[in-house]
């Protein structure tokens, strides 16, 4: 039987308000930096996924203008209430 070994990562050092010097300017720089990586990791994966829906096309153009069926006027729907 194999024993599994956890795959070696880099040490990424998390910042968090409750963790930095909020007075100290390189501090918040890397949390301010840290934060906005995360939003754009966020962001990217969100414009991949509208594109694979063809909801938008490489150069954020709208593709799709009327709503699902289920959000229409008009739709028959039931929310399970």
């Amino acid at each position: 039987m194999l024993s599994e070994k956890p795959i070696p990562t880099a040490s990424v050092k998390r910042r968090s308000l409750d963790a930095i010097d909020v007075e100290n300017d390189a501090e918040l720089d890397a949390l301010t930096a840290q934060v906005l990586a995360a939003g754009n990791k966020i962001a990217e994966s969100e414009r991949a996924e509208m594109i694979r829906k063809g909801i938008i096309d490489e150069h954020g153009n709208l593709l799709k203008t009327e709503p699902p069926e289920d959000m229409r006027k008009d739709a028959d729907r039931d929310f399970g209430g």
